[in-house]
């Protein structure tokens, strides 16, 4: 079994399209705990309306739930962030949330957005400062072209790909390009981008599972867990 560290999760209950209950969250941290996660960031969606402090309170109150549940399990704090211009002075006065702390950023973007408009903020974030991660990077058709992941990474901008993604059929063209950029090593953390039992549940274990067939175990522990350790140091991978 992998030790995973997940990246990418909505698991705070009653703040975003994630977990809606107490009882939805113990759910998914029992699930992901089952399948090696022995680390959690929750990453709800950023948005001006929800507190920073509650959000706080909510993180504190899921550890204090895996450990009265005897999950051996830390829970961080972050969140997942709709690129928007202002984004590096928000996180700078701590209106936006890193991961755990660190330089690393969650970002999001619509999947229409151009590539111009993800390269401007990779290209922002990178000067303030930040190191940016691209959410669920298989979403976006601008990225679809090998050479703008290219220019993004050498950019200094890093790739999520959600575990989700990589479990589609022949005919799925998201995994393909999805499991193509795992093995050119394009991809730099698998996450599970988990909000409920019922919609999209914690998948790395499966994920890891059909990996195997084209990627040694080192590789894959790689991306599903020693690469995240550089986010929790807040060192650059």
């Amino acid at each position: 079994m992998f030790r995973i560290i997940d990246i990418h999760t909505h698991i705070l209950p009653g703040v975003d399209d994630g977990a809606g209950t107490w009882k939805d969250t113990l759910q998914l941290m029992q699930t992901a705990y089952a399948q090696g996660t022995i680390h959690m960031i929750a990453t709800p969606h950023y948005s001006s309306r929800v507190d920073i402090d509650k959000l706080v309170s909510l993180r504190d109150q899921a550890q204090k739930l895996a450990q009265n549940a005897g999950l051996e399990l830390t829970v961080s704090l972050g969140q997942e962030i709709l690129y928007f211009e202002d984004l590096p002075i928000y996180l700078e006065q701590g209106k936006a949330l890193s991961l755990a702390g660190s330089r690393y950023v969650l970002v999001e973007f619509q999947p229409n957005d151009s590539y111009q408009r993800v390269w401007r903020a990779v290209r922002e974030l990178v000067q303030t400062g930040y190191f940016p991660i691209i959410a669920h990077a298989e979403r976006y058709r601008c990225l679809r072209e090998d050479s703008r992941v290219e220019e993004l990474i050498d950019s200094g901008a890093y790739l999520q790909a959600n575990a989700g993604s990589i479990l589609g059929g022949i005919l799925d063209k998201t995994a393909f390009w999805c499991r193509r950029a795992v093995m050119q090593g394009r991809i730099h953390f698998l996450a599970s981008d988990m909000h409920n039992i019922g919609h999209r549940p914690p998948r790395l274990e499966a994920a890891a599972e059909c990996l195997a067939k084209r990627l040694s175990p080192a590789q894959i522990q790689g991306i599903v867990g020693n690469n995240q350790v550089f986010i929790l140091k807040d060192r650059m991978l």
